[in-house]
């Protein structure tokens, strides 16, 4: 599947690198090299000033959207997982320069390594505000069980299915939600 995916985004656009790459603070922010297969065309990002993309970006390729879609543009991390660097479930990886402006409450999210998938992801994704994301994640970490884990998983499975749609039909996600705003006791429970 990843040659096919990589010959797909080759011949869409020719001339671009197959992967995007960017530097992630990983556990106990240490930085990472984050690999993902190629799903928008090239733009200059302004970190003071980045928009969160809510719906179809006009720079998301046509392989991108489908690759975007069944979360396939994920798959290159797969080897991170098997190098011990991330895990199949955790917080999604944070941009290092955002994890360096970061409040120090926030960078407790690096306390464990990134995830393929994670808590927000499957509770909202990018509906969620940048802070309830945050929040969800803090939440995870001081919640964290092996059965939290499988339903994550499950639910992630949902979302590749289904699409990310299918988030409000989970009942949990509400519930979750509402828990993850009371992490401000996030350091007294670790």
């Amino acid at each position: 599947l990843l040659p096919l995916i990589a010959l797909a985004v080759k011949l869409e656009h020719p001339r671009l690198p197959v992967f995007y790459t960017e530097l992630i603070a990983a556990k106990d922010g240490r930085p990472l090299r984050f690999w993902k297969f190629r799903t928008m065309l090239p733009h200059p990002i302004d970190y003071d000033n980045r928009p969160e993309i809510h719906g179809a970006h006009p720079l998301v390729t046509r392989v991108g959207r489908w690759l975007r879609r069944f979360k396939l543009d994920e798959l290159p991390q797969l080897a991170q997982v098997v190098l011990g660097h991330m895990s199949i479930v955790g917080p999604r990886p944070m941009d290092l320069q955002r994890y360096q402006r970061a409040s120090d409450f926030f960078k407790q999210r690096c306390l464990v390594k990134p995830g393929l998938t994670g808590l927000a992801q499957v509770s909202g994704n990018i509906q969620l505000s940048w802070d309830e994301r945050m929040e969800m994640d803090l939440w995870y970490i001081c919640h964290w069980s092996m059965k939290l884990d499988l339903e994550i998983m499950y639910r992630t499975f949902g979302v590749i299915i289904f699409g990310e749609e299918i988030l409000d039909e989970f009942a949990t996600s509400r519930r979750i939600r509402d828990h993850s705003v009371r992490v401000s006791a996030l350091g007294q429970s670790r």
